[in-house]
């Protein structure tokens, strides 16, 4: 395009030429004979209150450095506003910012200025890049005059480091994301979460480096940026060159979501009490914050849900065991409906005065705990520290069936056939436990990391099955759990809600003759039994963030004593693919949903997947 204008108008790139070699003293009077930027400010009587931020921000220097800029001053600044934004700057420099992002220098000084010489013509329509990376349109009127972000700017005047407009009005802020929520007087509580996880870091790309002693890297020219360790984990709502939607809490919805979820994570004393407090708040304000966060230039929609889904930035493409979490459908109808919507610089904010995000659909979600990593068992042992029983993965595999049809040579009837076929449906991994002595029984311990505090938890262990051996298991699940001093506890045998009754299993009555019904489940020897070892379950402090948790579990075979295998009517065997834990707030919810397994049944979740 701009060989073609060049080509068609040579007459005009003459007369341009001449301007352009005048301004930049291709001839004697130009822009090297002029005053600087700041000396032309200076003497301005009309932008006195300009001058006076320049001075008083630490901008001096910059204007009158050889440094090449485009200034747009204001001459409508009070006395007033400029008061207003030195203190500002003063609030920050107080708070040990850096002056390069000190909000006076990046939202008033950087937003009124850009890098090089940008002379104006009646031609102009650009996208200037102001020093805070703002965009901003500019039009031109003459070769003197224009628009710049729809406010007016004229009166040029070249100088030796630039060139210098006034214009009409202060030019407006376009805040990105997190710029908006910090000048939102109603985000107070957010703004002063994120804010306390700001700190600087060495930019080692932009940084000049000068040598290297005793194996270090030493900088001629040390450059930091701000890193938030919050936001890297979410979203960098921060960034220009990013676009995020984010769901912003007003400060009534932090304070009572703080409230709601803070009573999760308390702490014992097994936790350090210097970190006990701040382990709290942390995790509280992390909660909060969870799923609030959609990036809207990449995988804002993803191909295997609905077009009418939203995901947010937590979401993950593997999501086994609970798609529905971090997923939001009919968003426009649900999630956003009512909120209002504010165009930022690096994408949009929802004003969430409302709770609008249900924990069920982001942090507070069933736990899935695989019952064959080791990360999570250990085996009993001997006086001589030496495992009593052994401990082998192993793999349980279900395959697709066929249905075919034949006739029956006799009677001429249609018989259907059911035969498995060659096509895997489902893969189980399960750990299988047998113990090195013959009369012994089968355990393991389970740590369970990660539990909240004050909710009420449904617990649920899935047995496997084994073509070779078609016996039940009949076993207990204990519980150890620490006390406010971080000790564990004696081991507290959990009570069946299905208890054990003479006929409500095969050969019920051995279990009644030789155990307490009440503490004792069995096992289905012909498909993975889902099996609710209780409801309800509440513990008085959180395991979340601590390494080991503070609750364990054990799960141990019941049995007959039997001198010969072909006489058990049960099998001594733990085949344990997976424990399960779903929290909910109130005892009533978990006792209502104690008997819903389509709340996590596999089936039900791949056909979500699917659809």
């Amino acid at each position: 395009m701009a060989a073609a204008l060049l080509a068609g108008a040579p007459m005009l790139w003459s007369a341009c030429s001449d301007t352009w070699n005048e301004h930049y003293d291709v001839v004697p009077g130009g822009m090297a004979d002029q005053p600087s930027l700041l000396e032309n400010i200076t003497a301005d009587p009309n932008l006195a209150n300009f001058a006076k931020v320049i001075k008083a921000i630490g901008g001096a220097e910059l204007l009158a450095s050889p440094q090449q800029f485009t200034v747009w001053a204001p001459k409508s600044l009070t006395a007033e506003q400029a008061d207003s934004i030195i203190k500002v700057y003063n609030d920050d420099v107080t708070a040990g910012m850096k002056w390069e992002d000190n909000k006076a220098v990046t939202q008033f000084l950087q937003n009124h200025m850009a890098l090089y010489a940008r002379p104006v013509s009646a031609y102009t329509n650009d996208t200037v890049t102001m020093r805070n990376r703002k965009y901003m349109q500019m039009i031109g009127t003459d070769d003197k005059s224009g628009t710049l972000g729809g406010n007016k700017f004229g009166e040029m005047t070249l100088c030796n480091n630039g060139i210098l407009y006034k214009t009409d009005g202060i030019l407006q802020f376009f805040p990105n994301v997190r710029e908006f929520t910090e000048l939102n007087p109603k985000m107070t509580k957010l703004t002063e979460f994120l804010k306390s996880y700001d700190e600087y870091e060495l930019n080692e790309s932009a940084s000049t480096p000068g040598g290297i002693e005793d194996g270090k890297t030493i900088y001629l020219d040390s450059v930091t940026t701000i890193r938030n360790k919050v936001l890297n984990s979410l979203a960098f709502i921060e960034r220009e060159d990013s676009v995020y939607t984010f769901l912003a809490p007003t400060d009534d919805v932090w304070d009572a979501e703080y409230e709601r979820y803070g009573k999760m994570f308390v702490y014992n004393n097994s936790v350090p009490e210097a970190t006990r407090d701040s382990l709290a708040q942390i995790n509280t304000s992390m909660r909060i914050l969870s799923g609030r966060f959609f990036n809207t230039s990449k995988n804002w929609r993803y191909n295997f849900h609905p077009t009418d889904s939203l995901c947010n930035t937590n979401y993950g493409e593997q999501q086994v065991h609970n798609p529905r979490r971090n997923v939001f459908y009919n968003p426009e109808k649900t999630l956003l409906n009512g909120l209002d919507k504010i165009t930022c610089s690096n994408g949009f904010v929802y004003v969430d005065d409302k709770g609008v995000i249900d924990p069920h659909k982001t942090f507070f979600g069933r736990t899935d705990m695989d019952a064959s990593s080791a990360f999570y068992y250990e085996a009993p042992k001997d006086k001589n520290n030496v495992s009593t029983m052994n401990v082998s993965n192993r793999t349980y595999e279900v395959y697709e069936m066929d249905t075919t049809y034949v006739t029956d040579p006799e009677t001429g009837d249609e018989i259907t056939v059911i035969s498995q076929s060659d096509r895997l449906k489902k893969r189980y991994n399960y750990v299988e436990v047998t113990a090195k002595t013959a009369q012994s029984h089968t355990e393991l311990e389970y740590k369970v990391p990660g539990t909240l505090s004050n909710v009420y938890y449904n617990v649920y262990v899935v047995v496997a099955c084994d073509r070779r051996n078609d016996l039940p298991l009949w076993f207990q699940v204990q519980q150890s759990v620490q006390n406010e001093k971080g000790v564990f506890g004696t081991k507290a045998s959990f009570v069946n809600p299905h208890a054990v009754t003479e006929g409500s299993v095969e050969n019920s009555d051995v279990i009644l003759k030789q155990s307490n019904s009440n503490r004792c489940y069995v096992a289905d020897p012909t498909k993975m039994d889902t099996i609710l070892i209780q409801s309800g379950v509440k513990y008085d402090f959180s395991g979340y963030g601590v390494d080991d948790g503070v609750v364990k579990y054990t799960i141990s075979s019941f049995g007959p004593s039997a001198t010969s295998y072909r006489e058990r009517i049960y099998t001594r065997t733990l085949r344990l693919n997976e424990i399960i834990l779903i929290p909910f707030e109130t005892k009533e919810e978990a006792e209502a949903a104690a008997d819903d397994l389509d709340a996590f049944n596999d089936v039900l979740l791949e056909g979500i997947k699917e659809n």
